[in-house]
């Protein structure tokens, strides 16, 4: 399989999230956390952090990726408000899981892709996604084509990169 692309089948498709699916959101990210190359204590306290709520899925629109009727992929994103940034009007791209089992199959890049088109064809128009990226993400970003931003100030977030669209 092209690592750029994803067999598409009966079985494995993009959705839009239902708030029946945030157990499954949050396992997949949890799953994706625990092989993080960090302690166990960074785990157990990073997972809370990056878990969603009710109340997140009201204000993020949220694609998951379905393979065989289990969510094994999520991506947020904010769709609602942009962020003026030195490349121009931007949505955050929130996060993006893919289960491990199943990273490195085109999931990840497919999930982006959904949020890409659902930016441009959103009422409010940005001209790009930012995304602030874990460390251990960096090369995922990287590797999809995606700008890195450089900081300029010690107080910026390290890791950022932009997706024109």
């Amino acid at each position: 399989m092209d690592s750029t692309q994803v067999d598409y089948d009966a079985n494995m498709y993009c959705r839009v999230a239902q708030k029946g699916d945030l157990a499954g959101i949050n396992k997949v990210i949890t799953d994706a956390v625990m092989i993080w190359p960090v302690s166990a204590r960074s785990k157990k306290l990073i997972i809370p952090v990056l878990c969603y709520t009710e109340n997140d899925l009201d204000y993020y629109q949220v694609f998951v990726w379905i393979d065989r009727h289990q969510i094994v992929g999520a991506v947020l994103w904010d769709s609602k408000r942009t962020i003026d940034t030195c490349r121009g009007y931007a949505s955050l791209l929130h996060g993006i899981y893919v289960s491990p089992n199943l990273q490195g199959q085109g999931i990840g890049k497919a999930l982006l892709a959904e949020v890409k088109d659902s930016a441009k064809a959103s009422e409010i128009s940005p001209d790009g996604l930012l995304v602030k990226a874990e460390r251990v993400s960096v090369s995922f970003f990287e590797h999809c084509g995606l700008e890195r931003i450089t900081t300029t100030s010690p107080g910026d977030y390290p890791y950022q990169f932009w997706c024109p669209l």
